[in-house]
């Protein structure tokens, strides 16, 4: 509904970068909403990464781990 302009949403800075990029979402009411808490991905142990999960960990650092643009 945010996308098509009627209605707002809180959601994960990846979640919509490339739609606030692309200029479908705009954001607002950044002075109310705080960037915080954490995101864990865990896995059992041990001495080599399964390629399936190596894989996966690398896409997360590349496109979920990034800096968020910068609204001004």
């Amino acid at each position: 509904m945010a996308e098509q302009g009627t209605g707002i949403a809180c959601l994960p800075d990846f979640a919509v970068r490339q739609q606030i990029e692309e200029g479908r979402l705009v954001v607002v009411l950044t002075d109310h909403v705080q960037n915080a808490g954490a995101f864990r991905v865990l896995w059992p142990s041990s001495r080599q990464l399964s390629p399936k999960l190596r894989v996966f960990v690398d896409f997360l650092a590349e496109k979920v781990f990034v800096e968020p643009p910068v609204v001004r």
